[in-house]
């Protein structure tokens, strides 16, 4: 019969920070300082999503609007879609600039560059008027980018990460028509605590589990657990949750108490572990793969117990 314990615990892993980049632009993640030593990039995801240009033969301006004509690379097909954007150069007097492969652009007007960028992550930042779907980011490959020591961040690491550099080489390689983006990632700890006030327990199940209840609370709230313990087991649960094509650990064996990567949550005999991501404000798109369907939002939790041992603790008695 599974058991159930009066008072459980669960560990809540939630997306504090995340940025997309290419690998070319890794070396420039330090000067945002967008992840700190509050807030390490944890983990890294390796994405894709279709190939972008813009029609270098296609521009239009006038004294209200300018207009760019967007190209989006499918293998059997290319769409095209027309942006427009509000005039405030003060002038008509422009120019559009873009060589092959048409993956950035400038616009240049009598006064100098007004825009110099990247088709993507320009066409990212605004709220378009058609199917946006093509900014939606399939999951190939997740990784860590949190040091042993904690001490080096993702941009010093993953530069020369052998790991990476195949991973992405390898992408780009089976997928031509598509764009290789990472999407570089911070969690945050959640701990949940529940009691049952529903189940008759024995007054020596409740004097035990007090004293339980207080070492896994301070633990868990005060002394803290292991951090790379802690990477170990979202970049597990995120693995599991995902099934990347590109990941050959955890895809199938996550959770097992026989992974000392994160003994930890067995030791102190947490019930539950689980993910949690928002990337709507973060991203502006969605993530998703062949396992997980298009969302902004994703969570996802894991029994640390097979179902016969424990009870889940989200479970109604």
């Amino acid at each position: 019969m599974a058991k159930r314990l009066p008072t459980e615990f669960a560990i809540n892993m939630n997306l504090h920070k995340m940025m997309i980049l290419q690998q070319s632009e890794l070396e420039y993640v330090n000067q945002q300082n967008y992840f700190d030593e509050y807030s390490p990039c944890h983990l890294y995801f390796v994405c894709k999503r279709p190939r972008l240009t813009i029609d270098p033969g296609f521009f239009k301006i006038d004294d209200k609007s300018i207009s760019l004509k967007l190209r989006i690379h499918y293998p059997d097909k290319v769409k095209e879609h027309q942006l427009n954007f509000y005039n405030n150069l003060g002038t008509t007097d422009a120019k559009l600039e873009s060589e092959y492969p048409y993956s950035k652009f400038k616009v240049i007007t009598d006064k100098g560059v007004w825009c110099d960028a990247k088709v993507s992550p320009f066409v990212q930042m605004y709220e378009l008027n058609f199917d946006s779907s093509f900014l939606d980011m399939d999951v190939l490959y997740i990784g860590q980018s949190y040091g042993v020591d904690g001490a080096r961040t993702a941009p010093d690491r993953l530069k020369e990460h052998s790991t990476l550099q195949g991973i992405y080489a390898e992408a780009i390689s089976n997928n031509p028509d598509s764009e290789i983006w990472l999407a570089l990632a911070s969690f945050n700890q959640i701990n949940v605590m529940m009691m049952d006030g529903r189940t008759k327990f024995t007054k020596e199940e409740l004097e035990e589990d007090k004293m339980r209840m207080m070492h896994v609370y301070n633990r868990l709230n005060w002394e803290g657990i292991n951090e790379q313990q802690k990477i170990n087991f979202t970049e597990a649960s995120l693995i599991k949750y995902f099934q990347p094509p590109y990941n050959k650990i955890y895809k199938n064996t996550f959770p097992n108490p026989a992974h000392k990567t994160y003994s930890e949550c067995y030791e102190l005999d947490i019930n539950s572990v689980g993910i949690e991501m928002h990337t709507t404000e973060m991203i502006n798109c969605k993530m998703y793969s062949e396992a997980v369907e298009k969302s902004h939002y994703h969570y996802k939790k894991f029994l640390l117990h097979s179902p016969e041992e424990r009870k889940s603790m989200f479970e109604i008695p």
